[in-house]
């Protein structure tokens, strides 16, 4: 038993403080996610909350044997930023809100920014699945198992659709095109393994 699913265990026992741990665990990883989604920061903390929220109301009904903490609480909070696009009535496809900020502090040359929108442009052009799966296993850097558990669908079929899809943008935006991802939300130095594709 992983240390997420002993703290499950624990609140499910009774000791609803044990919740807090998985609340510290997960909490910016779920506002990360949302905030992505959805480019506010303050609904992406309404929705961060609320997410937790459930969780913890619905804690009774996770089951360790249908997969872990994590998958479940990102799905959670996929639903729920789909709840939060109904409610809103928007016009733009539910799951298909995405967009990276291309943001000038960030990158230190002109080609370096041509690289990032050219990359941002790419990213548009990918179905909804396939850019969720991307953003999951780059910036939340969730294994493809948990993605898989998130999204639907194999194991296998999610590696696939990932690793086309970085190769694909190798094709059309160069060699270091993956690594502007991460230029865009500065985290660069933690990510490159997983750009292995092999």
């Amino acid at each position: 038993m992983d240390d997420d699913a002993l703290y499950v265990a624990r609140c499910q026992s009774g000791e609803t403080d044990a919740f807090g741990v998985l609340y510290d665990a997960y909490f910016d990883k779920i506002y990360r996610f949302v905030y992505y989604k959805t480019f506010s920061a303050e609904v992406a903390e309404d929705i961060t909350s609320d997410v937790f929220h459930k969780a913890l109301q619905k804690i009774q009904s996770f089951d360790a044997e249908k997969g872990t903490f994590s998958a479940w609480v990102y799905r959670i909070a996929r639903n729920s930023v789909i709840d939060y696009y109904r409610t809103k009535q928007t016009v733009v496809p539910i799951e298909d809100v995405f967009d990276v900020a291309v943001d000038d502090r960030t990158v230190e040359s002109l080609d370096a920014h041509a690289t990032l929108t050219k990359v941002t442009e790419y990213l548009k052009t990918l179905n909804a699945k396939q850019r969720e799966i991307i953003t999951l296993r780059i910036w939340e850097e969730r294994s493809y198992k948990e993605i898989a558990e998130i999204v639907g669908g194999s194991e296998d079929s999610v590696k696939m659709a990932f690793s086309r899809g970085i190769r694909e943008l190798r094709e059309r935006c160069g060699p270091l095109s993956p690594l502007m991802l991460f230029v865009a939300c500065g985290l660069a130095s933690s990510v490159l393994p997983f750009f292995d594709i092999s």
